[in-house]
């Protein structure tokens, strides 16, 4: 008889999933403070310091610069539209309406993503601005 089937699973154990589900509230917690923080920062930083890097003319196109500011505002935009689909989503588990949660979750997942990816984007906009003006 295999010793591993008469073990419990850690599945099993409530302190286990209690202390599981405690480090993932905090992951996605820091998950979205990170994009807070990065996509502000990049935004300050690009605004504020961007002529102190490019020697901005009237020659200089500044479309990837702009494209770059308004995905970071968009990736800013888009974490806070999850908070409130996440809020929404643990309502309807609470009230016991699980197909509600599982729409209202699905929506947060696809804000999280996006809000990378709108990040990523203003990273690389600004990127190629400055290199294609310096």
């Amino acid at each position: 008889m295999n010793e591993e089937n008469n073990q419990r699973q850690p599945e099993d154990d409530p302190e286990w999933l209690k202390t599981v589900r405690a480090n993932r509230d905090y992951a996605a917690e820091q998950f979205d403070k990170l994009v807070v923080y990065i996509s502000s920062g990049a935004l300050v930083l690009t605004i504020g310091f961007v002529k102190d890097i490019i020697d901005i003319t009237s020659k200089t196109n500044t479309v990837l610069l702009k494209l770059s500011w308004i995905s970071f505002t968009l990736a800013l935009l888009t974490i806070l539209l999850s908070q409130i689909t996440s809020v929404k989503a643990m309502d309807y588990q609470l009230d016991y309406k699980e197909s509600k949660a599982k729409r209202w979750d699905k929506a947060t997942d696809w804000l999280n993503w996006m809000s990378v990816g709108l990040l990523i984007s203003g990273i690389i906009l600004f990127i190629v601005f400055i290199w294609t003006n310096v």
